[in-house]
């Protein structure tokens, strides 16, 4: 989430930008590249998509400025693109989902489990749910890895997400809640095939 001070700043950066500065623009692009990037990379689970659409999306946004209504948050209309921008990548290219353990993730302890302490071997397996959390995520549909992504790591709250996802409030907490239940389920199948291949 943004601060108020970095709201001031951002204000007066998308002014700025919209007046054709290109310097204004150039910092109002790192304000936002690694939050963008973040978003991308959890949405494709890999860094060279990621990369290109979150470059995608800068192209998008410095092409549409003109279009940005400030009624709303520019952050919110940044992550709209961005989100836009995934489900048509989606879309296109059906891709195969990478093993999530080969990603690095800048922001792996925001969901990570805890572990106070643990054993070598405790650390693997924790390492190992880690990893088959991200790759029940990944495996969501797009609307509701989005909705959860939002919510449930960026923290933004029903309202905001409605406005990037340009749905009614109770579209987005019945999406959450649907996308949560079946990340429930995934991970409880996931985990079962896990502990059944240690057995054996």
């Amino acid at each position: 989430m943004i601060g108020e001070g970095d709201m001031n700043i951002e204000s007066q950066l998308v002014e700025k930008s919209m007046d054709g500065d290109l310097d204004a623009f150039e910092e109002l692009v790192l304000l936002f590249d690694k939050k963008v990037y973040n978003y991308c990379l959890r949405m494709t689970n890999n860094r060279n998509d990621a990369e290109d659409l979150a470059q995608e999306v800068f192209l998008k946004v410095y092409k549409n400025l003109k279009n940005f209504r400030k009624d709303s948050k520019f952050s919110t209309w940044i992550y709209r693109i961005a989100y836009n921008t995934c489900v048509d990548n989606y879309r296109k290219k059906r891709f195969k989902l990478l093993p999530l353990n080969k990603i690095i993730d800048e922001e792996q302890q925001e969901i990570d489990i805890p572990s106070p302490g643990p054993l070598p071997e405790e650390q693997v397996i924790s390492n190992e749910k880690y990893s088959l959390i991200k790759e029940c995520i990944a495996q969501l549909k797009p609307r509701y890895k989005s909705a959860i992504i939002l919510r449930d790591i960026h923290n933004y709250s029903y309202r905001e997400i409605a406005e990037i996802l340009d749905v009614p409030i109770g579209t987005v907490k019945s999406d959450i809640n649907r996308g949560r239940a079946l990340l429930r389920k995934a991970l409880k199948s996931r985990l079962m095939e896990y502990g059944e291949r240690r057995v054996k």
